[in-house]
């Protein structure tokens, strides 16, 4: 697993420990520890507060953990900015994910679903009275 120059990395506070790789359910899919036989930096995109209230980086690829996984994270409180700053910040992650939007919009969908249902039916009571 190299890095790629063009995202961010962090790597481990403890060059001779391991630090748990978690998946998007909070399941261990694998760990960072030192070289040469596993790697202590990872890529990542953003930082965010998660679990625990505590923070998390997002790890730029969820792919080539023992373990399958749609995304990964890893603890800010093990690991730092192997650069920071350069070439590129770690941003904090948006709240944009598909779900959370869909999510957001769904309620007030509903909301006016059930009332336009709801005057349609008035509408047909009245007539047929």
């Amino acid at each position: 697993m190299g890095l790629d120059a063009n995202y961010p990395a962090v790597t481990m506070n403890n060059p001779n420990g391991h630090v748990a790789v978690y998946n998007q359910d909070h399941v261990v899919i694998g760990t960072l520890g030192p070289t040469p036989y596993e790697s202590p930096s990872v890529n990542v995109t953003c930082r965010l507060k998660k679990w625990d209230d505590a923070y998390w980086y997002r790890l730029l690829n969820p792919d080539g953990w023992p373990f399958p996984a749609t995304s990964a994270y890893v603890s800010a409180d093990e690991t730092h900015d192997l650069n920071p700053g350069v070439p590129y910040p770690i941003p904090e992650c948006s709240d944009g994910s598909c779900l959370s939007t869909a999510t957001r919009v769904a309620g007030p969908a509903l909301a006016a679903l059930g009332a336009v249902g709801g005057a349609m039916w008035w509408r047909r009571r009245s007539r047929g009275s």
